[in-house]
Protein backbone atom coordinates (compact mmCIF):
# COMPACT_ATOMS: atom_id res chain seq x y z
CA UNK A 1 0.00 0.00 0.00
CA UNK A 2 1.10 3.21 -1.12
CA UNK A 3 1.57 6.38 1.60
CA UNK A 4 1.75 10.00 0.89
CA UNK A 5 1.35 13.53 3.25
CA UNK A 6 1.97 16.82 3.62
CA UNK A 7 1.43 19.22 6.32
CA UNK A 8 -1.50 21.41 5.90
CA UNK A 9 -1.05 25.11 7.46
CA UNK A 10 -4.79 26.67 7.98
CA UNK A 11 -5.54 30.27 9.14
CA UNK A 12 -8.55 30.34 11.69
CA UNK A 13 -11.19 32.66 11.25
CA UNK A 14 -10.56 34.43 15.18
CA UNK A 15 -7.97 33.78 17.61
CA UNK A 16 -8.73 30.75 19.20
CA UNK A 17 -8.20 30.85 22.92
CA UNK A 18 -8.52 28.15 25.91
CA UNK A 19 -7.27 28.23 29.04
CA UNK A 20 -3.77 27.08 28.40
CA UNK A 21 -2.94 28.58 25.04
CA UNK A 22 -4.47 30.58 21.72
CA UNK A 23 -3.50 30.23 18.26
CA UNK A 24 -4.30 31.91 15.07
CA UNK A 25 -3.23 28.74 13.02
CA UNK A 26 -3.83 25.15 12.93
CA UNK A 27 -1.33 22.43 11.49
CA UNK A 28 -2.64 19.47 10.74
CA UNK A 29 -1.19 16.56 7.82
CA UNK A 30 -2.86 15.37 5.16
CA UNK A 31 -2.23 11.41 4.48
CA UNK A 32 -3.40 9.30 1.36
CA UNK A 33 -3.17 5.55 1.11
CA UNK A 34 -3.52 3.75 -2.41
CA UNK A 35 -3.41 0.31 -3.35
CA UNK A 36 -2.33 -1.37 -6.35
CA UNK A 37 -5.78 -2.42 -7.40
CA UNK A 38 -7.73 1.06 -6.06
CA UNK A 39 -5.18 3.11 -7.74
CA UNK A 40 -6.19 1.32 -11.17
CA UNK A 41 -9.33 2.54 -10.69
CA UNK A 42 -8.62 5.94 -9.18
CA UNK A 43 -9.40 5.75 -6.06
CA UNK A 44 -7.63 6.77 -2.90
CA UNK A 45 -8.21 6.83 0.82
CA UNK A 46 -7.92 10.54 2.98
CA UNK A 47 -7.36 11.24 6.27
CA UNK A 48 -5.97 13.93 8.52
CA UNK A 49 -3.79 13.50 11.18
CA UNK A 50 -4.21 16.35 13.89
CA UNK A 51 -0.87 16.16 15.83
CA UNK A 52 -1.60 18.23 20.03
CA UNK A 53 1.53 19.56 21.69
CA UNK A 54 -0.44 19.01 24.61
CA UNK A 55 -0.18 15.16 24.00
CA UNK A 56 3.74 15.47 22.58
CA UNK A 57 2.71 15.69 18.32
CA UNK A 58 2.99 18.20 16.16
CA UNK A 59 3.08 18.57 12.38
CA UNK A 60 6.93 17.55 12.80
CA UNK A 61 6.75 14.33 14.63
CA UNK A 62 4.00 13.03 12.49
CA UNK A 63 5.92 13.36 9.25
CA UNK A 64 8.54 11.91 10.82
CA UNK A 65 6.48 8.88 11.88
CA UNK A 66 5.02 8.38 7.97
CA UNK A 67 8.13 8.69 7.12
CA UNK A 68 9.88 5.72 8.98
CA UNK A 69 6.75 3.80 7.73
CA UNK A 70 8.11 4.32 4.21
CA UNK A 71 11.23 2.95 5.37
CA UNK A 72 10.31 0.14 7.33
CA UNK A 73 7.66 -0.62 4.62
CA UNK A 74 5.30 -1.08 7.39
CA UNK A 75 2.76 -0.99 4.59
CA UNK A 76 3.63 -3.48 2.32
CA UNK A 77 1.28 -6.43 1.20
CA UNK A 78 -1.75 -5.14 3.65
CA UNK A 79 -4.99 -5.90 2.26
CA UNK A 80 -7.68 -3.15 1.60
CA UNK A 81 -10.12 -4.42 4.39
CA UNK A 82 -7.84 -6.01 7.10
CA UNK A 83 -8.18 -3.00 9.34
CA UNK A 84 -7.08 -5.79 11.94
CA UNK A 85 -3.88 -6.54 10.32
CA UNK A 86 -3.33 -2.47 10.06
CA UNK A 87 -3.87 -2.00 13.74
CA UNK A 88 -1.40 -4.70 14.52
CA UNK A 89 1.09 -2.99 12.19
CA UNK A 90 0.86 0.25 14.02
CA UNK A 91 1.07 -1.37 17.42
CA UNK A 92 4.81 -2.60 16.93
CA UNK A 93 5.02 1.41 17.11
CA UNK A 94 4.76 3.29 20.25
CA UNK A 95 2.81 6.37 20.66
CA UNK A 96 2.00 8.59 17.75
CA UNK A 97 -1.59 8.72 18.33
CA UNK A 98 -2.43 11.49 15.95
CA UNK A 99 -0.40 10.14 13.36
CA UNK A 100 -1.88 6.88 13.69
CA UNK A 101 -5.60 8.21 13.92
CA UNK A 102 -4.90 9.72 10.59
CA UNK A 103 -3.03 7.07 8.92
CA UNK A 104 -6.56 4.49 9.40
CA UNK A 105 -8.60 7.33 8.74
CA UNK A 106 -7.52 7.45 5.09
CA UNK A 107 -7.39 3.47 5.14
CA UNK A 108 -11.00 3.42 6.11
CA UNK A 109 -12.29 5.61 3.88
CA UNK A 110 -10.16 3.56 0.84
CA UNK A 111 -12.28 0.62 2.47
CA UNK A 112 -15.81 2.56 2.17
CA UNK A 113 -14.62 3.81 -1.31
CA UNK A 114 -14.27 0.37 -2.53
CA UNK A 115 -17.30 -1.25 -1.76
CA UNK A 116 -19.24 2.58 -2.99
CA UNK A 117 -20.41 2.61 0.54
CA UNK A 118 -20.13 6.02 3.14
CA UNK A 119 -18.47 4.73 6.54
CA UNK A 120 -21.38 5.05 8.39
CA UNK A 121 -23.39 2.18 6.99
CA UNK A 122 -20.39 -0.49 6.98
CA UNK A 123 -20.93 0.45 10.11
CA UNK A 124 -24.56 -0.47 10.25
CA UNK A 125 -25.68 3.21 11.60
CA UNK A 126 -28.75 4.97 10.99
CA UNK A 127 -27.29 8.62 9.91
CA UNK A 128 -31.16 10.02 10.97
CA UNK A 129 -29.87 9.73 14.29
CA UNK A 130 -27.23 12.50 15.06
CA UNK A 131 -27.25 14.75 18.00
CA UNK A 132 -26.78 18.33 17.48
CA UNK A 133 -23.02 19.99 17.31
CA UNK A 134 -22.24 23.06 19.36
CA UNK A 135 -20.41 25.88 18.13
CA UNK A 136 -17.34 26.88 20.14
CA UNK A 137 -16.90 30.60 21.60
CA UNK A 138 -13.28 30.79 23.17
CA UNK A 139 -11.72 32.79 25.43
CA UNK A 140 -11.84 36.12 24.63
CA UNK A 141 -12.76 40.02 25.48
CA UNK A 142 -16.48 40.57 26.42
CA UNK A 143 -16.53 42.71 22.75
CA UNK A 144 -14.84 39.88 21.01
CA UNK A 145 -17.28 36.94 22.97
CA UNK A 146 -20.34 39.24 21.48
CA UNK A 147 -19.15 39.45 18.01
CA UNK A 148 -18.44 35.79 18.32
CA UNK A 149 -22.44 35.01 19.55
CA UNK A 150 -23.30 37.21 16.86
CA UNK A 151 -21.53 35.47 13.76
CA UNK A 152 -22.91 32.00 15.71
CA UNK A 153 -26.87 32.83 15.64
CA UNK A 154 -26.31 34.42 12.46
CA UNK A 155 -25.35 30.62 11.01
CA UNK A 156 -28.30 29.29 13.00
CA UNK A 157 -26.66 27.67 15.80
CA UNK A 158 -28.36 26.66 18.79
CA UNK A 159 -25.83 24.89 21.08
CA UNK A 160 -22.83 27.20 22.43
CA UNK A 161 -19.84 25.72 23.57
CA UNK A 162 -17.83 28.62 26.22
CA UNK A 163 -14.32 28.05 26.98
CA UNK A 164 -13.44 29.21 30.43
CA UNK A 165 -10.86 29.60 32.74
CA UNK A 166 -10.47 33.11 32.00
CA UNK A 167 -10.67 36.43 33.83
CA UNK A 168 -14.20 37.16 32.74
CA UNK A 169 -16.00 33.53 33.05
CA UNK A 170 -19.09 34.50 34.56
CA UNK A 171 -19.25 38.04 32.40
CA UNK A 172 -18.70 35.96 29.41
CA UNK A 173 -21.89 33.67 30.56
CA UNK A 174 -23.85 36.80 30.93
CA UNK A 175 -23.14 38.17 27.40
CA UNK A 176 -23.94 34.88 25.99
CA UNK A 177 -27.41 34.16 27.61
CA UNK A 178 -28.63 37.71 26.91
CA UNK A 179 -27.43 37.09 23.76
CA UNK A 180 -28.96 33.95 23.16
CA UNK A 181 -31.88 32.99 25.63
CA UNK A 182 -33.04 29.73 24.21
CA UNK A 183 -29.80 28.23 23.40
CA UNK A 184 -28.44 25.15 24.94
CA UNK A 185 -25.13 25.74 27.05
CA UNK A 186 -21.84 23.31 27.80
CA UNK A 187 -19.14 25.01 29.63
CA UNK A 188 -15.49 23.47 28.43
CA UNK A 189 -12.70 24.64 31.63
CA UNK A 190 -9.99 22.60 29.40
CA UNK A 191 -8.74 21.82 33.22
CA UNK A 192 -8.26 25.31 34.66
CA UNK A 193 -9.79 25.36 38.01
CA UNK A 194 -8.71 23.94 41.15
CA UNK A 195 -11.60 21.70 43.45
CA UNK A 196 -12.69 24.79 45.58
CA UNK A 197 -12.91 26.99 42.72
CA UNK A 198 -14.83 24.11 40.32
CA UNK A 199 -16.70 23.82 43.13
CA UNK A 200 -18.03 27.84 43.31
CA UNK A 201 -17.88 27.92 39.47
CA UNK A 202 -20.55 25.05 38.75
CA UNK A 203 -22.66 26.40 41.56
CA UNK A 204 -22.61 30.32 39.92
CA UNK A 205 -23.21 28.20 36.39
CA UNK A 206 -26.40 26.89 37.88
CA UNK A 207 -29.01 30.18 36.77
CA UNK A 208 -27.64 29.76 33.63
CA UNK A 209 -28.63 25.96 32.75
CA UNK A 210 -25.62 24.88 31.48
CA UNK A 211 -25.60 20.73 30.04
CA UNK A 212 -22.71 20.08 31.53
CA UNK A 213 -19.21 21.48 32.34
CA UNK A 214 -16.39 19.39 30.65
CA UNK A 215 -12.51 18.97 32.04
CA UNK A 216 -13.33 21.09 35.43
CA UNK A 217 -9.68 20.66 37.23
CA UNK A 218 -6.38 20.91 37.18
CA UNK A 219 -4.66 17.00 35.78
CA UNK A 220 -2.72 17.10 39.15
CA UNK A 221 -5.58 17.11 41.22
CA UNK A 222 -5.62 13.80 43.47
CA UNK A 223 -8.59 11.59 42.79
CA UNK A 224 -10.51 12.78 45.59
CA UNK A 225 -11.38 16.54 44.32
CA UNK A 226 -12.94 14.68 41.66
CA UNK A 227 -15.17 13.00 43.94
CA UNK A 228 -15.69 15.67 45.97
CA UNK A 229 -16.78 17.79 42.53
CA UNK A 230 -18.79 15.38 41.79
CA UNK A 231 -20.97 15.41 44.64
CA UNK A 232 -21.15 18.54 45.11
CA UNK A 233 -22.18 19.31 41.45
CA UNK A 234 -25.61 19.68 40.16
CA UNK A 235 -24.41 20.37 37.02
CA UNK A 236 -23.07 16.43 35.31
CA UNK A 237 -19.16 16.38 34.71
CA UNK A 238 -17.69 15.50 31.19
CA UNK A 239 -13.88 14.23 31.07
CA UNK A 240 -11.65 15.06 28.49
CA UNK A 241 -8.22 14.83 29.21
CA UNK A 242 -8.79 12.46 31.57
CA UNK A 243 -10.08 10.15 28.84
CA UNK A 244 -7.53 8.53 26.43
CA UNK A 245 -8.52 4.93 25.73
CA UNK A 246 -10.17 1.63 26.18
CA UNK A 247 -8.70 1.42 29.70
CA UNK A 248 -9.75 4.45 31.25
CA UNK A 249 -13.66 4.04 30.91
CA UNK A 250 -14.02 2.34 33.98
CA UNK A 251 -12.29 5.51 36.50
CA UNK A 252 -14.08 7.99 34.11
CA UNK A 253 -17.14 6.22 34.94
CA UNK A 254 -16.29 6.87 38.84
CA UNK A 255 -15.36 10.41 38.59
CA UNK A 256 -17.60 11.87 35.65
CA UNK A 257 -20.72 11.66 34.43
CA UNK A 258 -19.85 12.04 30.32
CA UNK A 259 -16.42 11.52 28.58
CA UNK A 260 -15.56 13.47 25.21
CA UNK A 261 -14.40 11.25 22.70
CA UNK A 262 -11.26 12.77 19.78
CA UNK A 263 -10.00 10.20 16.93
CA UNK A 264 -6.46 12.41 17.91
CA UNK A 265 -7.03 11.18 21.91
CA UNK A 266 -7.96 7.66 20.95
CA UNK A 267 -5.45 6.66 18.23
CA UNK A 268 -8.59 6.41 15.83
CA UNK A 269 -12.03 6.09 14.97
CA UNK A 270 -11.75 2.04 15.75
CA UNK A 271 -10.81 2.81 19.50
CA UNK A 272 -12.95 5.49 19.25
CA UNK A 273 -15.73 3.18 18.32
CA UNK A 274 -14.51 0.25 21.06
CA UNK A 275 -14.78 3.19 24.17
CA UNK A 276 -18.52 3.67 22.86
CA UNK A 277 -19.80 0.56 23.31
CA UNK A 278 -17.59 0.35 26.60
CA UNK A 279 -18.58 3.70 27.75
CA UNK A 280 -22.64 2.60 27.39
CA UNK A 281 -22.18 -0.55 29.55
CA UNK A 282 -20.49 1.91 32.60
CA UNK A 283 -23.43 4.14 32.44
CA UNK A 284 -21.83 7.07 30.48
CA UNK A 285 -22.93 10.05 28.25
CA UNK A 286 -20.76 10.31 25.32
CA UNK A 287 -20.28 13.21 23.18
CA UNK A 288 -17.85 13.67 19.87
CA UNK A 289 -14.88 16.30 19.86
CA UNK A 290 -11.95 17.56 18.21
CA UNK A 291 -9.33 19.84 17.80
CA UNK A 292 -8.49 22.72 15.25
CA UNK A 293 -8.99 20.58 11.85
CA UNK A 294 -10.47 20.83 8.46
CA UNK A 295 -13.65 18.62 7.67
CA UNK A 296 -11.85 15.15 6.38
CA UNK A 297 -11.52 14.84 10.30
CA UNK A 298 -14.29 16.47 11.86
CA UNK A 299 -16.48 14.18 8.86
CA UNK A 300 -14.75 11.37 9.86
CA UNK A 301 -15.87 11.38 13.37
CA UNK A 302 -18.73 12.61 12.24
CA UNK A 303 -20.02 8.82 11.25
CA UNK A 304 -19.87 7.65 14.70
CA UNK A 305 -22.76 10.46 15.75
CA UNK A 306 -25.55 8.02 15.36
CA UNK A 307 -24.32 6.29 18.80
CA UNK A 308 -23.62 9.36 20.43
CA UNK A 309 -25.54 11.82 23.05
CA UNK A 310 -23.58 14.89 21.61
CA UNK A 311 -21.25 16.50 19.49
CA UNK A 312 -18.96 19.18 19.23
CA UNK A 313 -17.98 18.98 15.67
CA UNK A 314 -17.59 22.81 14.72
CA UNK A 315 -13.80 22.98 14.07
CA UNK A 316 -13.75 22.94 10.31
CA UNK A 317 -16.41 25.84 11.09
CA UNK A 318 -13.46 28.09 12.73
CA UNK A 319 -11.10 27.51 10.08
CA UNK A 320 -11.11 30.61 7.56
CA UNK A 321 -11.08 28.47 4.34
CA UNK A 322 -11.66 24.80 5.19
CA UNK A 323 -10.19 23.12 1.86
CA UNK A 324 -12.53 20.53 1.87
CA UNK A 325 -16.39 19.53 2.46
CA UNK A 326 -17.76 17.01 4.01
CA UNK A 327 -20.54 17.62 6.27
CA UNK A 328 -23.49 20.01 5.39
CA UNK A 329 -24.90 22.34 8.02
CA UNK A 330 -27.40 23.71 8.88
CA UNK A 331 -26.78 25.50 11.78
CA UNK A 332 -26.38 23.07 14.74
CA UNK A 333 -27.72 20.54 12.83
CA UNK A 334 -25.61 18.70 10.51
CA UNK A 335 -25.92 15.94 7.62
CA UNK A 336 -23.54 12.72 6.76
CA UNK A 337 -22.49 12.69 3.42
CA UNK A 338 -24.20 10.19 1.53
CA UNK A 339 -20.62 9.71 -0.70
CA UNK A 340 -18.41 6.36 -0.20
CA UNK A 341 -16.28 6.04 2.30
CA UNK A 342 -15.91 9.44 4.76
CA UNK A 343 -17.49 11.42 2.06
CA UNK A 344 -15.25 14.31 1.46
CA UNK A 345 -13.97 16.04 -1.47
CA UNK A 346 -11.98 19.24 -2.29
CA UNK A 347 -14.11 22.43 -1.98
CA UNK A 348 -14.34 24.08 -5.45
CA UNK A 349 -15.03 27.15 -4.25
Amino acid sequence: MKLRYNELVLPLEFAFTISRSSQSVARTVYVELTSPDSAAVGLRGIGEAVPSAFYGEDSETVRHFYQQLLEDRALEGLAVHNLQNLEERLARYPDNRAAKSGLQMAFQDLCGKTVNLPLYKLWGLDSNRVPKTSYTIGIDDPKRVAQKIELALSRGFDVIKIKLGGANDLETMKIIRRMAPEARLRVDANAAWGVDEAVAKCEALKPYEVEFVEAPLRLDSPEEHYRRLKAASSIPLMADENCHGLGDIPRCAELFHAINLKHTKTGGLEEARRMIHAARAHDLKIMLGGFLETSISVTAMAHLAPLVDYCDLDACLLIANDPYLGLEFEGSRFKLPERPGIGVVPRTK
